[in-house]
């Protein structure tokens, strides 16, 4: 009895249940046609100077750090 109760419920499960899987080699890429693939990539790219300053900020917010724990 418990075997058909149990084999009812997975069939019950299954017939609800639904999935697709593509795989294709454009997947999460948005917009990369080929005319705007370069401008895309400098987009991308942050510049040298914004980088220096957040680790300037991380440095001085760790350095801030370590001066509270000597007290």
């Amino acid at each position: 009895m418990f075997r058909a109760i149990v084999f009812i419920a997975i069939l019950a499960f299954v017939g609800v249940c639904q999935a697709q899987v593509n795989f294709s080699p454009n997947w999460g890429k948005r917009a990369s046609t080929p005319s705007n693939t370069v401008e895309n990539e400098n987009n991308c790219k942050e510049s040298v100077e914004t980088i220096m300053l957040i680790y300037k900020i991380i440095q001085n917010e760790a350095q801030k750090l370590i001066e509270c724990e000597k007290f």
